[in-house]
Order: C-alpha cells, then structure tokens, then sequence
C-alpha cells in the first residue's frame, strides 16, 4: 500500500511531456499574441527614435594617420569650426565625436576607411571632410622639421643629378668602346651608377612626400552622403522584442505552473500523511 501511495506520489511530483503540452495549450493565446503586439510597439518606438547616418571615407595613408585622426589637435579644431561641443566641455565633446569616429586600416589594401556617425547624413558628411582636412594639415612637418626635410631633398636631388649626368657619360664611352675589356669594365661601372641613379630617385621621391603630407590625390573616396539611417535597425528592433517578449513569457508561464504544481503537491502530500497516520502506517 506504501508503495502505491509512492508510486501515486511520484506520478504527480513529475510532469511529463502531456502536461508541458497542455500548459502550452492554455496559455497559446497569451504566447501568440503578447509578443506580437510588444512587436508592433517596438516597431512604432523605433520611428520616433533618433536616426544615425554614417559616412564612409577610402584614404592611401597608414595607421600613423588614423591615429592623428583621433587625437586632439583633429578634434578639437574640428568641433570648434563645426559648433560640436553644445555648451559641453572641449574634453567631453572630444570624446562624443571620438566615439562617432572609426578610422581603421585594411589588412589587405593596407587603405585607411574612415566611418563618421551623426544625427544627420549631411552633418556626418561634414564632419569627415573636416577631420580629412585637419589631418591633412597636421600630416605636414612643422617649421624645424621642414627646413630639415628641404636640406636634404636639396642634397639628394644634387646626388640624382650628379649620377645621372655620370651615367650619360658612361653610356657615351661604353658605346665607343664596344665588347672591348674596357668596355666590359664599363659595363659594370655603368650598372652601379644605374643603381645609384635609382637610390637617388627613390630618396628625392619620398622627401618629396614627406614635404607635401597628406593631400587630395591620396583620397580614394570621398566621404559619402549617406541615403539611409544605419540606426536604428526598425526590423532587428521589432524581431528581437519579438522574441525576448515570446521568451520571457514562456519563462513565466512555466514558473507559475510550477509553483501551482508545488503548492497542490504538498496538499496532497499532507493528506496521504493523515491518512497513514490514522491507518497506523509509518
């Protein structure tokens, strides 16, 4: 009898797939129709919440340039010209606009893609252009530095000049001399100067460089004027509010039936209790 009584027990301590089943079933209703319509709310919240444009930007520069996009002497020139700050400080709208501003270097082209985010796609627009501008003009060496840069493209351009009038001297006399030994012995002096020729060109060039900065020829893509708000995303909001709500609910659902369960168990529990007491059971 004991073990009738156990087995009874057991049988309405564990629920089984049926109740799961029609727990669902009583509650189909509640599961269906609360997440739809905090869908359709979520949906309606999404138009009236503040949009996010970006624009996009290609540059042929390196990570040296992408870090002076985010530093102070870009962004606070920029948020001064533009009115950024909004009565905050310089120091909090630095880092407003430093949060708006991503500048990343490919790993395959190696070009730098710069993403600014604003309420408006014509403002995000202007902000890019300005922070290209500004760190175009901060890319190029100072006064020091530049009278520096001028001496030694001086120097190089006089060693360029010097190697190729040499060579053209070579080249006069190797084709007098023909396949002769000295000839031969011409040929080879006539291949070093080639070679300094070309050393000597690739240093004027990257003095060059270094004396101009950054400038528009290295602009790959100018900063777009986005069409569309990147955020927010009106179908992501809904679905995920979809599901969170539909979650939530079949979490709830199935915590008060357990509880209920519990509370209906320990009445019986109770009963069966008096009964093998008046019965004399143990």
């Amino acid at each position: 009898m004991q073990e009738n009584q156990n087995t009874q027990s057991e049988a309405i301590e564990e629920p089984g797939l049926l109740d799961l089943l029609v727990v669902l079933a009583e509650n189909l209703k509640l599961l269906i129709i609360g997440p739809l319509v905090v869908g359709v709310i979520a949906l309606g919240i999404s138009f009236v919440l503040p949009k996010t444009f970006q624009s996009i930007a290609v540059i042929q520069a390196d990570q040296g340039v992408a870090s002076l996009m985010l530093a102070a002497p870009v962004l606070d020139p920029v948020i001064n010209a533009l009115g950024l700050a909004k009565g905050e400080s310089i120091e909090d709208a630095r880092n407003d606009l430093r949060d708006d501003v991503k500048a990343v270097i490919g790993r395959t082209d190696k070009l730098l893609t710069l993403t600014v985010s604003a309420r408006t796609a014509s403002q995000a627009q202007g902000i890019a252009n300005a922070l290209i501008q500004k760190a175009f003009e901060e890319s190029r060496p100072k006064a020091g530095v530049l009278m520096r840069l001028k001496t030694q493209l001086n120097e190089a351009q006089i060693r360029l000049k010097n190697a190729q009038e040499a060579s053209a001297g070579v080249l006069k006399r190797l084709e007098s001399n023909g396949s002769t030994a000295t000839g031969v012995e011409m040929a080879k002096g006539y291949a070093d100067l080639l070679s300094a020729t070309g050393a000597a060109q690739s240093q004027v060039s990257a003095l060059e460089a270094q004396i101009e900065g950054l400038s528009a020829t290295q602009i790959m893509q100018p900063p777009t004027l986005p069409e569309k708000a990147t955020r927010p995303k009106k179908g992501m909001v809904a679905v995920g509010a979809t599901l969170a709500t539909g979650l939530a609910l079949l979490l709830f659902i199935f915590m008060r039936h357990a509880f209920r369960k519990s509370t209906v168990n320990e009445s019986t529990q109770l009963k069966l209790s008096r009964i093998r007491r008046a019965l004399g059971l143990k």
